[in-house]
């Protein structure tokens, strides 16, 4: 019963997460392939880490900002979430998305994983990055250091941030086993399954909403997270996260033309 309610499930959840729909699983019988536009893909059972189904889940792609879900769960195990950082220039020396920082602001580091979660801020992936390690190269080492230690065989980081990098990159696979062990933070599953944030600098000088990134919180039943990205070169990513009837699934599909 537990196998069927999984199929039926799985299927779903990849339906909305960006693939072609699939017909209902009629009781008894296994359930059909799905039809999916992402180049990759895994759909994992976050308790077990059972792989319900894949599409290469192996191939090696560029991942975007998928990978402040490293970022942001090394600040949250960091046990510094209450911690004052100091915005300096050097956070600021990066590109893409930003939540807009400036030299001198002053947030906790929950605060910046919230605008680094929830609006994919560059900035605060490398403000996180200087604040715990000194520098990006010092942070990569350490998120590379947990990648080995959850079994990503296949995932090597370069930034906080998921800008684009030659030797950056993952698999379906690997962001899925990411995935699971991020979702029982619970420090992490807080901040990503809300579809806003207000937070305070910490002088009060200033208050900020952050907006989640992710549709799927607002369109689907059960949606508690992941996180979203998307450069020229990885195409749309998506690791999301669904929980029904005691059931929690991770969803990765990369390069998928349409990931919602």
């Amino acid at each position: 019963m537990k196998w069927k309610k999984l199929a039926a499930w799985g299927a779903a959840l990849l339906w909305i997460a960006g693939m072609a729909p699939v017909c209902a699983v009629p009781v008894g019988a296994a359930p059909s392939a799905p039809s999916v536009s992402a180049e990759a893909a895994v759909l994992m059972e976050a308790e077990s880490g059972r792989v319900l189904w894949e599409r290469q889940p192996d191939r090696r792609l560029s991942m975007a900002s998928t990978t402040k879900i490293m970022t942001a769960l090394l600040a949250l195990e960091s046990e510094r979430l209450e911690e004052p950082v100091t915005v300096t220039a050097e956070m600021l020396r990066t590109e893409g998305s930003s939540i807009y920082l400036k030299a001198g602001d002053c947030l906790t580091l929950r605060s910046l994983v919230a605008g680094l979660m929830l609006e994919s801020g560059n900035d605060a992936a490398l403000a996180i990055a200087i604040t715990l390690d000194g520098s990006e190269a010092a942070f990569a080492r350490r998120m590379n250091r947990r990648a080995a230690q959850l079994g990503m065989a296949n995932t090597h980081f370069v930034t906080a941030s998921g800008l684009d990098d030659d030797a950056h990159y993952t698999t379906a696979r690997d962001l899925a086993v990411l995935g699971c062990p991020a979702m029982h933070n619970p420090d992490f599953v807080q901040i990503v399954s809300k579809q806003s944030i207000t937070v305070d600098f910490v002088d009060h000088s200033a208050r900020r909403t952050f907006y989640n990134h992710n549709r799927l919180l607002r369109e689907m039943s059960g949606c508690i997270g992941i996180k979203t990205g998307f450069t020229k070169k990885s195409g749309r990513c998506l690791v999301s996260c669904s929980e029904r009837d005691g059931i929690r699934l991770v969803a990765v599909t990369l390069r998928a033309p349409d990931d919602w």
